[in-house]
């Protein structure tokens, strides 16, 4: 059954959402739910000006209709284990006197990493070569840290961040599979999925390029009311809803009626 899809992006140059649902092609009974995402830094001409546009963090957020999401199918869930192992990085320095042989013996097994002998050598009672010996041992361990870009997080959303904490500039999801589809119990006649793209006004970066006539007088406070009423243009085009310090940005809904 082919879904009929509607995708909005009035600024596609900053945000491009698409999205389609498949048949699972491992359980016929099953659908997928397949999105493409970029997020890129633009600029936007308004009247005479050029206004720079990026935004710092955006939400994807998920609705269905008729759908269940398959179990343990969500994209870029950081799932914590039942058993976590921590790392440290530590480095330790020991200076010590130390028979030439021990000292040899240490440096070909590796467990010194620098031994420099000193030049004082001596002979005991017992008329034992030692070697008055200066061993460094360091030891290091890395601890490693997932990132994730596209992060799911509760209600059915994503948070988009960049590794960073730069603007966003780069396709997020290139047609991965967001999540498994399974249809409600009962085979509801509609079936169908929306995703919106949107992000606070204070997680975007507005700037004013150039412009012939305030070039020379943009401030800080004149951007800000520009970025405000940018924001506000933005989340107008797409929604209908009123602008409460959330732009949203694209939207794109997939929907099938049996």
């Amino acid at each position: 059954m082919p879904f009929t899809t509607n995708d909005i992006s009035p600024l596609s140059d900053l945000v491009d959402l698409k999205s389609t649902v498949a048949v699972d092609p491992e359980n016929t009974d099953h659908h997928e739910l397949l999105v493409e995402l970029g997020i890129f830094k633009t600029d936007v001409a308004i009247d005479k000006a050029t206004i720079s546009v990026a935004i710092k963090q955006a939400t994807l957020a998920m609705d269905l209709e008729g759908f269940d999401v398959v179990e343990k199918s969500k994209y870029g869930v950081d799932h914590v284990p039942s058993k976590l192992t921590s790392k440290t990085v530590t480095e330790t320095s020991l200076e010590a006197a130390v028979e030439k042989s021990k000292a040899t013996e240490a440096m070909v097994s590796g467990e010194l990493s620098a031994l420099i002998q000193g030049a004082k050598a001596g002979a005991t009672h017992q008329v034992k070569e030692t070697n008055a010996a200066k061993a460094v041992m360091k030891q290091t361990n890395e601890s490693q840290v997932d990132f994730y870009p596209v992060k799911a997080v509760g209600g059915d959303k994503w948070r988009i961040t960049d590794s960073n904490s730069a603007t966003l500039d780069r396709t997020f999801l290139n047609w991965d599979k967001l999540c498994g589809l399974k249809p409600k119990s009962g085979r509801p006649n509609r079936q169908a999925t929306s995703l919106t793209v949107y992000a606070r006004q204070r997680d975007m970066e507005v700037s004013v390029v150039a412009d012939a006539k305030l070039i020379k007088r943009t401030n800080a406070n004149k951007e800000k009311v520009i970025g405000i009423l940018l924001a506000k243009g933005l989340h107008e085009a797409v929604s209908a809803s009123d602008y409460s310090g959330v732009v949203i940005f694209s939207v794109s809904k997939a929907d099938y009626e049996g």
